[in-house]
């Protein structure tokens, strides 16, 4: 997904500026994908720009990769999530996630599972479920003893392996 999240050039309606400058996100299930997509705006802005007698400039500023769950370890942090707070309770995504989360990054050094917790729904409260940057946003404080219980129990569980 590449988004634009920002336009900006000039100061006046009526006069071409000297400069403009986009500003966007790109993500992906694939950092490979993320790279050749990041070649293809380079290049495609060098070249528009050229066209019409300018330049253009592609500046990466910050980047998370995609995030990777371990299949293995994620299907045993999932099943003991399970057993803390029922089966019904835990949805299974099959892929990772490509927000722009920098924890991220350790998924591609060592065995990872990252899991959400979920937070309220507009079905439990209206004021629930409105998305993470938005001002608006409310979350259900509730289930904080939940994951403190899900940190501690596989905390547990992965000391107990290791002895």
């Amino acid at each position: 997904m590449v988004t634009v999240g920002r336009f900006q050039g000039g100061q006046a309606p009526n006069i071409i500026p000297e400069e403009a400058v986009l500003e966007g996100t790109i993500r992906t299930f694939d950092r490979e994908l993320s790279a050749r997509i990041m070649e293809r705006i380079r290049v495609i802005a060098e070249n528009t720009a050229a066209a019409f007698r300018g330049s253009a400039h592609l500046e990466e500023i910050a980047s998370a990769p995609p995030l990777v769950n371990d299949p293995a370890l994620m299907d045993r942090v999932a099943g003991w999530a399970e057993e803390l707070a029922g089966k019904e309770r835990v949805y299974r995504l099959d892929q990772g996630g490509m927000g722009s989360e920098d924890f991220a990054s350790f998924t591609y050094e060592l065995p990872c599972a990252y899991l959400l917790l979920g937070a309220g729904t507009p079905q439990e409260d209206p004021r629930y479920g409105k998305p993470m940057h938005n001002e608006a946003v409310v979350f259900n404080e509730d289930v904080l003893p939940t994951g403190a219980a899900l940190h501690t129990l596989f905390a547990l569980r992965m000391l107990a392996q290791e002895t």
